[in-house]
């Protein structure tokens, strides 16, 4: 069974065909996020350069509140301006007929590595992911379950960091996302003198500025790990996301200053489209 899988984010919206698991095509359109109609133009150009008429459904991972019944964005950050009450299954109904699920994409992201990547690795083991990209989104298993309320009501990577911290644009001040996103680290690297996207990188090459920023965040993703844990008790905290892709040779040092299991995503951008397809192979995935 053929089905179109879209991730739809901040920056892009990613699409591919999966068959059986297995991914086909791919196809990628810049998000223009700054209003509904720009966010459904992106959706509906990454959908038309993959869509044939062996396509069965459209399952899409889209950043936000998503009502994985009702298949609906019950809230949008202004990371996506515009986009509440947008319904995924009206939308893909009338233009091309088909059925389609729809889930947060941390909750996707942690279901695709569940069932086929890195979460194979402890399948019975209660884990917390944080996708840190442009924004910070989360989700958890529990061990025998996804828990959709981890990634959408009460969003992981909104609990509180900092009382009284940077302001989000979530409207509240001190979230997790305004200190472990890619935005966020890339922020703390400029004012160190480093390139943006340049962390990491200079890590590996000794440089001490570098050095000091990683203990830093991984001092700021220990206190994450302890405020989640509270809430969704863990035993593996599993990272993915643009920032998890870059980390690599840091990971020991970030997990030395955290304290606790860390382990890094393995499907990288793919995570979210193999959640997507799992959503509709494991009947909504709840």
């Amino acid at each position: 069974m053929i089905r179109l899988c879209i991730d739809l984010g901040a920056t892009a919206v990613k699409g591919a065909l999966v068959e059986d698991g297995q991914i086909r095509n791919t196809a990628k359109t810049p998000t223009m996020h700054d209003s509904r109609e720009g966010i459904v133009r992106s959706l509906s150009d990454t959908i038309g350069a993959l869509f044939c008429p062996e396509v069965q459904a459209v399952c899409i991972a889209s950043a936000g509140d998503i009502d994985e019944k009702t298949r609906t964005c019950v809230s949008a950050t202004g990371n996506l301006q515009g986009f509440t009450g947008f319904d995924f299954a009206e939308f893909v109904r009338e233009r091309y007929s088909l059925p389609c699920f729809a889930a947060n994409d941390a909750y996707c992201a942690l279901l695709g590595e569940m069932k086929y990547g890195a979460g194979r690795s402890f399948p019975s083991a209660r884990v917390a992911m944080l996708t840190l990209g442009s924004g910070v989104g989360g989700a958890y298993f529990d061990g025998a379950r996804m828990r959709p309320e981890a990634s959408n009501s009460q969003k992981l990577g909104h609990f509180i960091l900092h009382e009284n911290g940077t302001p989000c644009n979530c409207g509240k001040r001190g979230c997790i996302e305004q200190y472990l996103s890619g935005r966020a680290i890339n922020r703390l690297a400029r004012a160190n003198g480093l390139e943006s996207d340049g962390l990491f990188s200079a890590y590996r090459e000794g440089e001490p500025s570098a050095v000091q920023i990683v203990k830093e965040v991984g001092e700021e993703l220990a206190l994450a790990a302890e405020i989640i844990d509270e809430r969704f008790p863990f035993e593996v905290l599993l990272l993915g996301g643009g920032v998890a892709e870059s980390v690599g040779e840091s990971l020991p040092a970030l997990q030395h200053v955290c304290k606790r299991r860390l382990a890094l995503a393995a499907l990288g951008n793919c995570a979210g489209i193999l959640g997507a397809y799992a959503l509709a192979e494991e009947g909504s995935g709840l």
